[in-house]
């Protein structure tokens, strides 16, 4: 497995986060017509003609707050990369950053569930989120015991 050495991993990192940042802002300006394409596109099951105005507002509110939430969730990655740049890992900020990233991750499911009775494919999207969100708990459960014993060293020395 190919080792990338620890600072330059967060670098990349970094620069990915910045990356994601940038194309949420175009995003925003682009999400209408992304959303009109979405929905005019042809699948295995319809097309989605049927829709009317209401619903194709309602597919670009729920749109837009997933990209509210993604940008949220990202703000808070950057952060938390800024942190262990300064290696502060082992902190009670770092256990709510990450806790933080993973409230999101579970709102995304919701957003995508939502968005799940307009396109089924979303149902799935919604699960990976869910999952991840589940890591993420548990790296964020695994960081505060970590911390937790940190603490105690601290005291014990």
């Amino acid at each position: 497995m190919l080792k990338v050495p620890s600072k330059i991993s967060v670098m990349l990192s970094t620069a990915l986060s910045v990356v994601l940042f940038l194309a949420c802002v175009a995003g925003a300006f682009l999400l209408p017509t992304l959303c009109d394409m979405l929905i005019n596109a042809r699948d295995s099951i319809s097309v989605r003609d049927d829709l009317v105005e209401g619903d194709r507002v309602t597919v670009l509110i729920i749109a837009y707050v997933i990209l509210g939430i993604l940008v949220f969730a990202d703000i808070l990655m950057f952060i938390l990369l800024k942190n262990v740049r300064k290696s502060q890992v082992f902190t009670k900020g770092t256990v709510s950053l990450i806790r933080g990233v993973s409230w999101c991750c579970i709102a995304l499911c919701a957003a995508f569930a939502a968005l799940g009775y307009y396109f089924y494919l979303s149902f799935v999207v919604s699960f990976l989120a869910i999952f991840l969100g589940l890591c993420l708990r548990v790296v964020k459960n695994v960081i505060e015991e970590a911390n937790e014993l940190k603490a105690e060293n601290d005291l014990t020395v």
